[in-house]
């Protein structure tokens, strides 16, 4: 799930579904990070449970003013809107997410 944990950059790979119980690994992974900057990358993920995004948007809104720059990748256009409104920086998918139903 993480790579380069412990240094100034970390990344999270997310796949699978994204429900309340990969929000809950998600953001106790992120309180024990000590990385500068975090990035997370959902374009691996096949579908996002409404709970899953209303946990994720809670821990992230708890976390703010931790220290570290959290940017995410690969989400959907719903999910953008939400972690906008906590200033959470939203940047390309580096690929064609598997959630999107168009094709690239």
């Amino acid at each position: 799930m993480a790579t380069g944990s412990g240094s100034g950059k970390a990344r999270i790979h997310l796949s699978g579904v994204f429900d309340g119980s990969r929000a809950m690994e998600l953001a106790n992974w992120l309180r024990r990070e000590r990385a500068a900057e975090i990035s997370v990358d959902f374009s691996d993920v096949d579908r996002f449970e409404a709970f899953g995004v209303d946990v994720l948007f809670r821990e992230l809104a708890g976390l703010r003013g931790a220290g570290a720059t959290v940017r995410c990748s690969g989400i959907p256009p719903c999910v953008t809107e939400g972690l906008d409104a906590l200033g959470i920086a939203v940047m390309p998918s580096p690929r064609h997410p598997r959630w999107a139903p168009w094709a690239p």
